[in-house]
């Protein structure tokens, strides 16, 4: 198979009308603009996310459509204008009609602190899985959706809303199981901005908060040539790992991919790796990767 052609679909309601709980969350900032800045920061990972082709945001909201036009994503009027699910199956209608072979990712539009990488690594699982299958990524807490994908050809079939992890489940979809914390957390309510803080948040949320972007790489394109050398310390996500072969490829905090060899894991001291895994990674001299290792361990 080649290279999977990606689509994220990321629908946003009126500015007025989002994200009512979080009203009241940052007392000094108008609430459509935290809104707002939530929506430029997913936006604004998902365009800087390698597998990502394409961001198509449904919205029927004019700043909105502004902000995110003016970043590069595509702008589709929410023509349906009848909640999330109604913006979603119109968005990838659109998608499919553009060209049959996309695959299409639904992302929830409350995503601050999401790093490019970590997309990158939920949508390398999801293609490297079962064909044919619709997959999706809950949120923190386990009972809502972040992510829901499906494969050329494979209705959406969104159910977002409450409960929508348990509702995707039963509908078919398979959960998908890797650690990827920016990706996992959403913000509804001040405790959960706070939880997004602390994993760092993007340019846009983190000017309204005071809070500066501690995520690195969100805006980072892959390098197109030359060989990049890679300094001690430098963190990323596992995206393979062949237990056999004991080798696998990392994806790095701007998005390009690492491959390590085996004598980087088996000199980490791990037993298994696991897909969305963070490790650190160490180097020699030369920029060789000569160790891998969690990033608690020295």
């Amino acid at each position: 198979m080649g290279q999977a052609r990606w689509v994220a679909v990321v629908p946003v309601k009126r500015l007025r009308a989002a994200k009512s709980r979080l009203r009241g969350a940052l007392p000094a900032v108008p609430h459509e603009e935290l809104a707002l800045a939530l929506v430029a920061d997913t936006v604004g990972a998902a365009l800087a996310c390698p597998a990502v082709a394409e961001v198509l945001v449904v919205t029927v909201d004019p700043q909105v459509a502004a902000t995110v036009g003016a970043a590069g994503a595509r702008v589709v009027p929410d023509r349906p204008d009848a909640g999330l699910n109604a913006a979603l199956r119109h968005g990838v209608e659109v998608a499919a009609a553009d060209d049959g072979r996309n695959w299409l990712a639904a992302l929830t539009a409350d995503l601050p602190a999401l790093r490019p990488a970590e997309l990158a690594a939920a949508l390398h699982a999801v293609t490297s899985g079962p064909p044919g299958v619709r997959r999706f990524v809950a949120d923190a807490p386990g009972t809502g959706t972040v992510l829901l994908t499906t494969p050329p050809g494979v209705p959406l079939a969104p159910r977002f809303g409450a409960g929508s992890a348990a509702a995707h489940l039963a509908s078919g979809a398979v959960p998908l199981p890797g650690v990827w914390p920016s990706l996992r957390r959403d913000v509804d309510t001040a405790a959960d901005l706070a939880d997004a803080a602390r994993l760092g948040l993007g340019p846009a949320t983190g000017a309204l908060t005071g809070v500066l972007p501690a995520a690195p790489g969100r805006a980072a394109r892959r390098p197109r040539t030359g060989r990049p050398v890679y300094g001690a310390g430098m963190q990323g996500t596992v995206a393979t790992f062949d237990a056999q072969s004991r080798t696998g490829v990392l994806l790095l905090d701007d998005g390009t991919e690492l491959p390590f060899p085996a004598r980087a894991f088996d000199a980490s001291g791990l037993r298994l790796l696991r897909l969305g895994q963070r490790l650190t990674v160490h180097t020699d001299p030369d920029g060789g990767v000569v160790r891998v290792t969690l990033p608690t361990m020295v």
